[in-house]
């Protein structure tokens, strides 16, 4: 399953494939720049989308929302 997705993303040249000089059936997996690219403009719209979903929300929801994501992620060590 993972194979499909990293040959999806090589695909598009989101991505490197180089060999693994340690181990003949592995791979180094690098973003190239059009995949750095990618991920900065995914970024940005996941921020507006968040941004626009939160606009109807309070300062003091968007605060508790703020302080449990804190909590959580801080959960997770």
């Amino acid at each position: 399953m993972t194979s499909r997705h990293v040959a999806y993303v090589a695909a598009r040249g989101w991505i490197d494939r180089l060999p693994d000089r340690r181990d003949r059936y592995a791979r180094i997996v690098r973003l190239t720049p059009s995949g750095v690219g990618r991920l900065e403009d995914l970024s940005r719209q996941s921020t507006h989308l968040v941004a626009e979903r939160l606009s109807h929300w309070t300062d003091d929801e968007v605060g508790q929302l703020s302080r449990l994501m804190a909590r959580l992620r801080a959960s997770f060590g």
